[in-house]
C-alpha cells in the first residue's frame, strides 16, 4: 500500500506538472495538484510508521500480534576505528502472552559518519589540558560525527605533541534542516 501511494504522489505531481507546462491553466491549478500529490505521500509514510510499529510488537516465538512492549531503556553502542563509526541501538521486547523476551538491534535513524580532521591554524589556540602548552594539540583521528534528530554531535580526538596527553571533545550543534533542503 506504502508503495503504490508513493507511485500515486509521483503520478499526481508528474501529471500536474506536465498539464502546467502545456497549458495556460491558473497558478491555483498548479497549487492545487501539487497539494494534492502531497496527500497519497503523508498516507505512505503514515502507513510505514504503522509497519514499523507492528513489526516491533509482534512475537516472533507465539506469534501473536501487537503482544510485545518495550522495557527497559535502549541501549547505545558506538564502535570508532579510524576509518569506520557506527552507533548501533539495542532494544528489549517482553511479549505480554508468554514472556518471551526478545532483544532486536539496528541503526535506528540515527546517521552517523567519520569527520574531516581541523586545519593545523585552528589547533593553534587549543591548550593542553595536562602541561598547558599552547599549539602543541593536533587531531589524531578524524573524528565522529553523529545525527539524532535535529542536534549534530561531533566528538573529536586530540593528542599533545609535547607530552602525549589524549584528549576527547564533544559539541553538539542544532541542524536546522530547511536551510539544508535550499541547498545552502
Amino acid at each position: 500500500m506504502s508503495k503504490i501511494f508513493v507511485l500515486l504522489c509521483i503520478t499526481i505531481s508528474l501529471g500536474t506538472t506536465i498539464n502546467f507546462l502545456e497549458t495556460e491553466n491558473s497558478d491555483w491549478f498548479y497549487i492545487l495538484g501539487i497539494t494534492a500529490s502531497l496527500v497519497p505521500l503523508i498516507l505512505s509514510l503514515f502507513i510505514q510508521h504503522v509497519l514499523e510499529y507492528h513489526q516491533d510488537t509482534f512475537c516472533r516465538k507465539c506469534g501473536n500480534k501487537l503482544a510485545c512492549e518495550e522495557i527497559g531503556e535502549p541501549v547505545l553502542k558506538e564502535t570508532s576505528n579510524h576509518g569506520d563509526y557506527t552507533l548501533t541501538v539495542t532494544r528489549h521486547w517482553k511479549c505480554r502472552y508468554c514472556g518471551n523476551v526478545d532483544t532486536r538491534e539496528g541503526p535506528e535513524n540515527i546517521f552517523t559518519e567519520k569527520g574531516e580532521m581541523l586545519p593545523t591554524i585552528h589547533l593553534r589556540s587549543i591548550e593542553c589540558k595536562k602541561c598547558s602548552g599552547i599549539g602543541t594539540v593536533k587531531e589524531f583521528r578524524k573524528p565522529d560525527i553523529k545525527e539524532i534528530g535535529n542536534k549534530r554531535i561531533t566528538r573529536r580526538y586530540y593528542k599533545c605533541t609535547l607530552c602525549g596527553h589524549e584528549c576527547i571533545s564533544e559539541s553538539e550543534e542544532t541542524i536546522n534542516r530547511s536551510v539544508h533542503a535550499c541547498g545552502s
